[in-house]
């Protein structure tokens, strides 16, 4: 009597992976190895209606980005970081250089360059037809924190690897892969890297693309880390295992190259906090009867100029006094300029 299971389908040459790969206590099977690959790369029929698909939901979500960085609503952000397709050529990128596979690799990477050229083209586009853009009032919240990357962004986008790769490897867990999406930024950096070109803020311009770029190098470290540890690593063949050392090579170099800048902007943003809390004290020292709303610092402008937004019910005193205590706690000169909002109290009796 014959068994009626049909017989397994043979994997494709092409992705069957290289190494051993420990898959749940066991060795995994080439069909469930090449299943795994199998979702990153569409080659043949599979890859026409995979461009068409994602260049139509990067081409969305850029759109959602944008117009969601431009009136200043986290909510709408966040809804194209779900829309974004860029993960998977990501993922796609990780997994060849762990399996040193050069030419998919160079056609993963292809695939994230032309889809972040489509969403800064959108954001470019949003930039320059977005009349609230260009009434000279502050640039909107959203927008700024996209241009202004830290190592902080550099340690998420490091875990959000780390947990895409856990994913790849352990499908089931497939669900958790739209909150590595919300957890690192792709799509909304570009966006906001075509919206600052169209404003012609070419320094805020620079920020957002930095930021996109520590994204995609630390998430195919880290996820490129997490499949190998999974088994996903060269193992047989010079040719493969040359093509992985040198990618690794290429990927730890370019997280040096981003974590330069990075480090700059890091400081810079250590400086200006240290300001704003020694304006803040000092604001309080002159007119302890008022409230600090908020404290600009511009170190652009010579002398260095100071913002502060103050609250109460009277109005604050001489601000020259104010100056000289900032300029003599900063020990350098100061232009100081005070935002005064008067305070109104009323009460009413319980009817």
């Amino acid at each position: 009597m014959t068994s009626s299971t049909p017989p397994p389908r043979p994997v494709a040459p092409s992705l069957a992976p290289v190494g051993r790969l420990g898959f749940r206590g066991r060795q995994a099977t080439p069909e469930e190895r090449a299943h795994i690959l199998g979702a990153y790369f569409f080659e043949g029929q599979r890859r026409t209606p995979y461009l068409q698909q994602f260049f139509v939901l990067m081409l969305l979500s850029a759109a959602i980005a944008a117009f969601g960085l431009a009136n200043d609503s986290a909510a709408v952000v966040i809804g194209a970081m779900l829309v974004a397709p860029l993960m998977t050529p990501i993922l796609g990128v990780a997994a060849a250089i762990t399996q040193g596979w050069g030419r998919r690799a160079l056609d993963s990477l292809l695939i994230v360059a032309a889809g972040a050229l489509a969403a800064i083209a959108v954001g470019l586009a949003v930039g320059l037809l977005m009349p609230s853009l260009r009434t000279g009032l502050p640039r909107p919240g959203e927008l700024l924190a996209r241009t202004g990357p830290n190592f902080v962004d550099l340690f998420i986008a490091l875990a959000a690897g780390a947990a895409a790769g856990f994913v790849a490897v352990r499908t089931e867990a497939s669900g958790a892969l739209p909150g590595v999406g919300i957890a690192v930024a792709l799509v909304p950096p570009l966006a906001a890297d075509g919206i600052t070109l169209g404003l012609g803020e070419l320094g805020l311009a620079l920020g957002a693309l930095l930021l996109f770029t520590t994204n995609l190098v630390a998430i195919v470290l880290a996820a490129g880390l997490v499949l190998a540890a999974a088994g996903f690593a060269a193992f047989r063949g010079e040719a493969e295992n040359r093509n992985a050392s040198i990618a690794k090579w290429l990927v730890w170099i370019g997280l040096l190259v981003v974590a330069i800048p990075l480090a700059f902007h890091s400081w810079e943003r250590y400086l200006e906090s240290t300001l704003k809390v020694e304006v803040t004290r000092d604001a309080r020292t002159w007119a302890p009867e008022l409230s600090v709303r908020g404290v600009e610092i511009d170190r652009s402008t010579d002398p260095m100029t100071v913002r502060v937004s103050v609250v109460g019910p009277e109005a604050p005193p001489d601000p020259g006094a104010f100056a000289a205590l900032v300029a003599e706690d900063l020990d350098r000169p100061v232009r100081v300029e005070v935002a005064y909002a008067p305070l109104v109290i009323s009460e009413a009796p319980a009817p």
